[in-house]
């Protein structure tokens, strides 16, 4: 009998080149180089019952993907069918924090800091996740009540963010198994204001909050350029807004929006978009592959359970 032949080796595993030149936890910083005209839009603080339908029809409009970072206690009974619109309409969804606290690297010390900041971001995965589950407006507010043992709507204080986080996951887990839901791949967040990684923070403050996305094995995303809708004096003027928009843009990079931008002016800024073909709009997974050269589902395999923050070796 004639020899079988040899069967094909399996294919190498996927590695993720994790090593970058800034010193940083993993992620994407303004430093990164960046293809001209690629973009990858991001918008902050939703859901927001008003505004986050108005973003998510432009969007379906231009057939463009974005990744929203979602605020925990925006999630509730009002707001729940948005995060299943937004995944069934192909976007990605990101943690901002549970209550936006730009102060949670100062807000206690050492371990208790690490410990506030994995709650916040740990209870916005949760709130997500029933939120993907939820069958009814009543049936969002009775799995609230299970997970949280607290009245439906209650806002969760900040001791109880630090400490009850895990009993928070661990009832939140039995809810999953009964209804056959999944974990969502939640791999990317966004500290609210940037902080600490923008404006006067403290060397300690920023070790504390890549201690914690370590221990999170979260993807850090910052942005590239804004849109300017914070801006206290500027964010009402359209033209500055849509300027902002279309000059970033042009340049390449994450982009930073808010849910509750003027809709006249996103509007504007993603027609144009659309229309100018060296400006292309890509899903925040590619830019994942291009930096890391992996898939974000295998990066978060090699990012969980890390313990620490992966970071860059010195030059």
């Amino acid at each position: 009998m004639p020899e079988k032949p040899p069967a094909p080796e399996a294919p190498e595993p996927e590695q993720c080149k994790l090593e970058v030149k800034e010193k940083h936890p993993a992620g994407f910083y303004p430093s990164d180089a960046w293809p001209k005209g690629e973009v990858v839009l991001t918008f902050d603080d939703g859901p927001h019952p008003g505004k986050t339908p108005k973003v998510l029809e432009l969007l379906k409009k231009h057939q463009m993907p974005a990744t929203f970072f979602l605020v925990g206690k925006n999630i509730d009974k009002r707001t729940y069918t948005l995060v299943q619109r937004m995944v069934a309409e192909g976007h990605t969804l990101g943690t901002h924090s549970y209550n936006h606290d730009v102060g949670m690297a100062v807000r206690n010390l050492g371990e208790r800091s690490v410990e506030y900041i994995r709650g916040q971001h740990e209870t916005t995965r949760v709130l997500i996740e029933l939120a993907l589950v939820a069958t009814s407006p009543e049936d969002f507010d009775a799995l609230f009540v299970r997970v949280f043992e607290e009245k439906a709507g209650t806002y969760l204080p900040a001791g109880s963010l630090r400490t009850k986080w895990r009993a928070f996951a661990e009832r939140h887990t039995e809810v999953l198994a009964e209804r056959g839901g999944r974990p969502y791949p939640m791999i990317f967040s966004r500290p609210p204001a940037g902080t600490p990684y923008v404006g006067l923070s403290t060397p300690d403050q920023k070790k504390l909050y890549d201690a914690a996305l370590g221990r999170l094995g979260l993807l850090n995303v910052m942005w590239h350029g804004e849109s300017g809708d914070t801006n206290p004096n500027r964010k009402h003027e359209l033209g500055f807004l849509t300027d902002n928009l279309a000059r970033f843009s042009r340049k390449g990079g994450v982009l930073l929006i808010h849910d509750y931008i003027r809709t006249d002016a996103l509007s504007s800024a993603l027609a144009g978009m659309a229309k100018n073909p060296e400006i292309r709009v890509v899903p925040i997974e590619a830019a994942v592959k291009r930096k890391y050269g992996c898939s974000s589902a295998v990066l978060g395999q090699s990012l969980a359970g890390s313990g620490s923050a992966l970071v860059a070796a010195k030059d």
